[in-house]
């Protein structure tokens, strides 16, 4: 009898005793980042008696894969808001804001145009014209900066990314071995938890337990990252058509497997997520915008005359030399190519990617939106000098050739050769336009504010009607003398409504064929002039109030026949170029409008960005609180059982004694 109590008080104490070193495992890992509490299992033995045979580790693997899921979107929201609160404050503070700069430009402009005379306003005007074009460049360097900052992120992170898959697979085959050496790997499985917990923060993951025990991490869709106790290489890669911009890959079996595109959690998928949908969006509505806004500036300037009674030049870089037009065209392989704007109005805010799917069949398609684009979708115009209407193609595939214009700009592609099939190349119309731009004017008196052309209406004219005369078409005129421009003024026009037309034009030759006058049936009070030897319509005449047969008018140069006496106080052109601020340029309107709306869009994604970051902390937390509340240690929890372990030792102790004490009572008896 005395020999059982002697037993069941050892197994006892014993039972007590690894109770207790358990609690206190639990205990003093109560700040330990991962940990899993564990509880002592107790088993009773046949005939009496008792056994810690077993140790649990209290997890629930749904909750820790929620918890996962929840760090990997909530570090995404969170990288994605702090880049676009940045940007968002870039493009609409004042100090940094192109609409202030836009603002002074057109103030100083009217100023000019007020006193047109004086070279002090004219200077003034350049002055601001100049701040204008650095306020552009220095948008676009800021907005690079923080693509550089993007850049060097996701280099750091990639490379983070390997190491913890590397900790993944040294844990996985470490839990391997301890296992099958019989040993609990509870300590091991925590670490490899907290491993997976990190790896979610960086890169949206998923994971799957093998039967084994060991984890398959996988990335994107579906790429294995970790498998067994292997773990693939995280790579950052320069793009193959931009060296600025980085792609994100995984090496497997030496083969690098490009998936920036399909990773959307994780703070990389976050950083990813903000370039694709917010920043390479601003770059292109900036550049966009820096392209129609002198594109238009300079047409409208050309038709005017300077101080000097000069055409005007382009007040602005031309958006076509031949650098800038190589510049919107890259090819993976050995394609050349050029990209021309050809109505800046039409542009959109995107870059294009152009795939040969075959030598005779592409595809072009606007990433920003994903529209695409075949052959079948244009129009064969039969020869490349007759592409010059949207949606026009000509295809050569025989000599790989390409010409096609559509979204405002026009795409010329060759090849030696047929194009190959799967032959890649990137158009980026309007990417760089916010670098690109320029002041071409820094003299004043180059400054084209007056009208080349004036009309006076004859003092004899029986109706009451006046007119006004604009220059409708200049296009890249190299002449600097109106005169050459617009051949044998002054032109007479006359009015006689018995004929068809009504109007007839007589140059000061006395010829009535130089010169044609249309009048469109729907505004009769305009009349355009096209000089006959070009076939331009060169001229606007706008009439008001009432004609009669027999009145004339009289279209002369803005000057004396000899050349002096130049127009210089006349505003015309400066006024015209000051109401482009309110034309409809963009698809979106006026300038202010386009950069309004790029404010706007970018102000929207910051918002909800915010939002979704405050909601995915939100959920976080609760996730958090649900795996404490059933891994976590609780210290009053813990000490209960301390208590309780600790009077099963004392009891069993107390056992062991009493045994003792009858056996010693036993041998005295004897």
């Amino acid at each position: 009898m005395s020999y059982g109590l002697l037993s069941l008080g050892v197994q006892g104490t014993r039972a007590a005793q690894s109770g207790l070193g358990v609690v206190g495992n639990n205990i003093t890992n109560l700040n330990t980042p991962g940990y899993t509490r564990q509880i002592a299992q107790f088993n009773s033995l046949e005939g009496g008696g008792v056994v810690q045979d077993n140790v649990a580790r209290i997890a629930d693997q749904y909750i820790t894969a929620r918890l996962w899921s929840d760090n990997s979107r909530f570090e995404a929201s969170k990288a994605y808001e702090e880049l676009a609160s940045q940007l968002d404050n870039l493009l609409a503070s004042d100090s940094t804001s192109l609409t202030v700069k836009m603002d002074d430009y057109f103030a100083s402009l009217q100023a000019a145009n007020d006193d047109p005379i004086s070279l002090t306003n004219r200077e003034l005007f350049l002055a601001e014209a100049g701040a204008l074009v650095r306020r552009y460049h220095d948008l676009h360097d800021r907005v690079a900066q923080i693509n550089e900052t993007v850049n060097t992120r996701i280099r750091e992170l990639t490379e983070q990314v390997s190491v913890s898959a590397g900790q993944i697979a040294d844990l996985n085959d470490r839990i391997r071995i301890a296992e099958a050496g019989g040993k609990d790997a509870f300590e091991l499985k925590d670490q490899r938890d907290e491993a997976v917990k990190e790896l979610s923060s960086l890169v949206d993951i998923k994971v799957i337990e093998q039967s084994n025990g060991e984890f398959s991490v996988f990335v994107g869709n579906g790429q294995p990252l970790v498998v067994g106790q292997s773990a693939y290489e995280f790579v950052a890669r320069e793009n193959e058509f931009n060296p600025s911009r980085y792609e994100v890959g995984v090496v497997i079996a030496g083969k690098e497997n490009v998936i920036t595109d399909m990773l959307t959690g994780g703070e990389l998928g976050g950083l990813i997520t903000y370039r694709r949908e917010t920043m390479d969006r601003s770059l292109n509505e900036l550049g966009r915008l820096a392209i129609t806004f002198a594109d238009t500036m300079n047409a409208q300037h050309q038709k005017g005359i300077d101080y000097d009674g000069e055409m005007g030049r382009r007040l602005y870089n031309d958006i076509n030399s031949a650098e800038l037009m190589e510049s919107r065209f890259r090819s993976r392989i050995d394609a050349t190519g050029d990209v021309r704007i050809t109505d800046s109005s039409k542009l959109r805010a995107s870059e294009y990617e152009l795939v040969f799917t075959g030598q005779d069949d592409f595809r072009l398609t606007r990433l920003s939106d994903g529209k695409s684009w075949t052959q079948n979708s244009f129009t064969d115009a039969g020869s490349a000098a007759d592409v010059d209407a949207e949606n026009e193609i000509w295809f050569d595939p025989a000599n790989g050739e390409l010409r096609l214009q559509v979204d405002g700009f026009r795409l010329d592609a060759n090849s030696n050769g047929p194009f190959a099939s799967n032959e890649k190349m990137m158009i980026s119309p309007v990417r760089t336009g916010a670098d690109d731009i320029e002041l071409n004017i820094l003299d004043g008196r180059d400054l084209a504010l007056a009208s080349p052309v004036t009309i006076s209406a004859s003092t004899g004219n029986a109706g009451t009607a006046t007119a006004n005369v604009s220059v409708s078409t200049i296009d890249d005129i190299t002449e600097t003398d109106p005169r050459n421009v617009f051949p044998k003024l002054p032109l007479t026009l006359e009015y006689d409504s018995s004929l068809v037309p009504a109007w007839t034009v007589t140059d000061t030759d006395g010829s009535t064929t130089t010169w044609a006058v249309t009048v469109d049936p729907a505004q009769p009070d305009r009349l355009e002039l096209t000089d006959q030897a070009t076939g331009r319509t060169m001229l606007e005449v706008g009439l008001s109030g009432q004609v009669q047969d027999n009145d004339t008018f009289t279209v002369g140069y803005n000057f004396s026949a000899n050349g002096s006496s130049i127009g210089i106080s006349d505003n015309r052109n400066g006024l015209v170029m000051s109401d482009l601020m309110k034309q409809a340029t963009t698809l979106e309107g006026s300038y202010q409008d386009s950069y309004g709306r790029l404010i706007e869009r970018v102000g929207t994604d910051t918002k909800v960005a915010q939002m979704d970051r405050s909601a995915s902390e939100a959920v976080l937390r609760n996730t958090i609180a649900q795996r404490e509340s059933v891994s976590g240690v609780s210290l009053d929890e813990e000490a209960v059982r301390l208590i309780q372990f600790q009077q099963a030792y004392q009891a069993s102790a107390q056992i062991i004694s009493a045994s003792q004490t009858i056996f010693d009572a036993l041998i005295q008896a004897v």
